[in-house]
């Protein structure tokens, strides 16, 4: 069966899946990165660059300091009996190391394995010409360890341009910036001009998908690599908020 997802709509996290959401704030990007991740059913570790987009729950647990005070292994003393972690990581934006302690918390994912990594502000973790090592092997790697990894960002023009190119799923949402849509448009293998076309026609919180996993299409057959989706039902949005927006005291 071609394609990321299974019979069943599934991801198969054995395979270890990179998927980008692109969109301006409060286009919906986050929200749907948010839902897959909470779908995850494996250990999970979240930066949160803002501070603000969560998962924080009782069963989060929160990771603080710098590079040299966090873990370089995965902090099993704390797991609760055989069930999955979620961890959560907020960087301080004053650090003079604040890119190194981003990555040394995928180095902490890569090392761990069999899990799923969320950066909230990926143009933060992977700018043009300085993304730091442990980011790099997570790009370019993710597979040999099993790692999905789900990735946000409002622009993809000043981000490392592996990020999309790596990706097996790129959501575009509202994307303002022709330079922005052309580089997705570029990286996808899509021609720029009806990139554009589907970007313009999207409604509220609507969105592409980009399937890199998709066979292209035979003779007449429909091209399913890029699809149109609607805004997803209120409902599950607000239960998405509402998981994310739990609370456990830094430990």
């Amino acid at each position: 069966m071609s394609g990321t997802f299974g019979q069943r709509g599934e991801i198969d996290a054995s395979r270890g899946v990179i998927a980008t959401y692109v969109g301006k704030k409060r286009s919906g990007k986050s929200v749907l990165a948010l839902l897959l991740f909470k779908e995850y059913r494996g250990d999970r570790i979240v930066i949160d660059v803002a501070g603000d987009d969560g998962p924080v729950g009782p069963d989060v647990v929160t990771l603080s300091g710098t590079v040299d005070d966090l873990p370089r292994r995965w902090p099993e003393h704390l797991r609760d009996e055989r069930k999955p972690m979620t961890l959560r990581y907020v960087p301080d934006a004053g650090s003079p190391t604040v890119l190194e302690d981003m990555d040394a918390v995928v180095g902490l994912a890569m090392t761990h394995g069999d899990c799923c990594i969320l950066v909230h502000e990926m143009g933060r973790l992977a700018q043009a010409n300085r993304t730091p090592a442990h980011t790099l092997r997570l790009l370019s790697h993710n597979r040999h360890q099993r790692v999905t990894a789900i990735f946000c960002m409002p622009r993809p023009q000043t981000v490392d341009p592996l990020v999309l190119a790596q990706s097996d799923l790129v959501y575009t949402f509202d994307v303002p910036n022709p330079a922005d849509r052309r580089r997705i448009a570029e990286t996808i293998g899509w021609n720029p001009k009806e990139f554009d076309d589907h970007v313009a026609e999207l409604g509220p919180h609507e969105y592409l998908r980009f399937d890199a996993n998709e066979d292209k299409p035979q003779d007449d057959d429909d091209d399913k690599r890029l699809l149109h989706f609607v805004a997803i039902p209120k409902e599950i949005v607000d239960d998405v908020k509402r998981w994310a927006a739990g609370y456990r005291p830094t430990i």
